[in-house]
């Protein structure tokens, strides 16, 4: 089945990311919109409330400074300014009587008794604001009753809030639009950044479709949405860079076992044939012997390539723990120590009187050493000398065998870690090629790396750096 479809819009993660920011967006215009209006309506009141009090202070020192007859003149004066429909004006007694007040006609939405009641309270010295609704009018009336002349006369002042109100609607249409003016924007523009930031995952997924179908060379291009889109690119171009590794490292597996397990078949099936033309006993068990001997060698070589396969696969994990590494590396020592003193080489050991404490696996270094000591005393000719010395930094333990041997040429340093390469020196010597591959894989699995040092003819030096164990 095709990876490749089509696109459903309403089912891409762009479109989703959009709706939800929409919502968001919406959900909080709509918070701050009535915030906003709530507060903008409180302000206004207090503007009207500013005003009626204003307007009852000079009623009040009017009467203080002319008497009744100036504060009246006052009162007619204000309701012709200000508009007869407009504002509303009484003044009342202490015993509510009225003493001065506005056309009652042009005021029938008024609730004049419990109008009263609150000039009754204000003439006990508490003033009161009232906003009232009347059905009759398309505007809000806000009252203002207090008590003047030391609570002898009362005087209710009522505004209409027209104005006001108007202004609160104008403030909503213009909020309201620009909401929309700028929901419509967020929308383009968070489908656009959303869009730009799903290319990164686009390419990886053409990058993906590509590999499926074989060419394995493709890589996802970096692009500029992101650090998260950068991160997951170069992590998957990472991971098919591995993978491209894994798979060239099992071609040349694949192409080494062809040659190298070809000899040793072709051998086995010599001697066999050769075999059945004797009827000597001996011959019989000479040739079953040898043909033993290169079975054991093809299944040494079979299982150190798995083991170097699986190890750089990460597939066999070893139990990491503290092992002291001179004390292995000294062992090592006294283990090859026989096979040199026969071939008359001087091998010595050299390190710190304190263990020196990395997180590795304890088989797997005795065999790293074992190796090199092996392949150091192969190559080394009699009277020539080994040296095995264990140095410590202030982060890592460097092991060092060192050689006077043969030497390798620089033309085949660089590949003498690869599976089954052998130098043109060494083809006469017993071994398959894979010592030093095997090396290197289970030092990068204690965290290390291998470099190798060597002049031909002039010895050779093998430098390993294993992390300390962190305390």
């Amino acid at each position: 089945m095709s990876l490749k479809k089509k696109s459903n819009l309403f089912g891409t993660f762009a479109f989703r990311l959009t709706l939800w920011y929409a919502i968001f967006f919406i959900l909080s215009l709509i918070i701050i919109f009535f915030v906003s209006y709530k507060i903008l309506v409180a302000d206004l009141v207090h503007i009207v409330d500013r005003e009626l009090l204003a307007a009852t202070d000079k009623i009040d020192q009017e009467f203080h400074q002319e008497g009744l007859d100036q504060a009246k003149l006052e009162i007619r004066e204000g309701i012709e300014q200000e508009g007869a429909n407009r504002v509303f004006y009484r003044m009342l007694s202490a015993h509510l009587d009225i003493v001065e007040t506005s056309d009652p006609i042009k005021w029938p939405c008024l609730n004049f008794p419990i109008m009263s009641q609150w000039a009754s309270i204000a003439a006990g010295g508490q003033n009161s604001f009232h906003t009232l609704s009347p059905k009759d009018r398309p505007y809000k009336i806000r009252i203002l009753t207090r008590a003047i002349d030391d609570g002898k006369y009362v005087v209710q002042m009522g505004k209409t809030m027209r104005d006001e109100e108007e202004l609160a609607k104008v403030y909503s249409k213009v909020f309201l639009g620009s909401v929309f003016i700028l929901l419509l924007c967020g929308i383009v523009l968070s489908w656009l950044e959303a869009r730009r930031a799903m290319k990164g995952v686009g390419r990886i997924t053409s990058t993906a479709w590509n590999i499926s179908q074989g060419e394995i060379k493709h890589r996802v291009e970096l692009g500029h949405e992101g650090e998260e889109i950068e991160d997951l690119a170069g992590t998957f171009n990472h991971m098919l860079d591995r993978i491209e590794q894994l798979m060239m490292g099992l071609k040349d597996v694949t192409n080494n076992i062809a040659h190298d397990l070809r000899t040793p078949l072709t051998r086995i099936r010599g001697l066999a044939e050769s075999t059945l033309g004797h009827k000597d006993v001996e011959h019989y068990k000479e040739s079953v012997g040898t043909i033993v001997e290169e079975c054991d060698r093809l299944n040494q070589m079979i299982n150190t390539m798995l083991e170097i396969a699986e190890v750089d696969a990460g597939l066999k994990k070893a139990d990491q723990t503290s092992i002291d590494i001179v004390a292995l590396a000294q062992q090592g020592c006294e283990i090859f120590q026989p096979v040199a003193q026969d071939k008359g080489i001087n091998l010595e050991f050299k390190g710190p009187t304190h263990p020196v404490l990395v997180l590795a696996d304890a088989s797997r270094f005795q065999r790293v050493i074992a190796n090199l000591l092996d392949n150091a005393v192969k190559f080394t000719n009699p009277k020539g000398s080994i040296y095995l010395e264990i140095k410590e930094t202030r982060n890592e333990a460097i092991i060092l065998v060192k050689d006077t041997g043969i030497g390798i040429a620089s033309k085949d340093q660089s590949r003498i870690f690869e599976k089954f390469y052998r130098v043109e020196s060494s083809r006469s010597t017993p071994g398959h090629g894979l010592g030093l591959s095997f090396v290197k894989s289970m030092v990068a699995s204690m965290g290390g790396n291998i470099a190798v040092d060597s002049v031909l003819n002039n010895g050779t030096a093998f430098i390993i750096n294993i992390p300390l164990k962190s305390l």
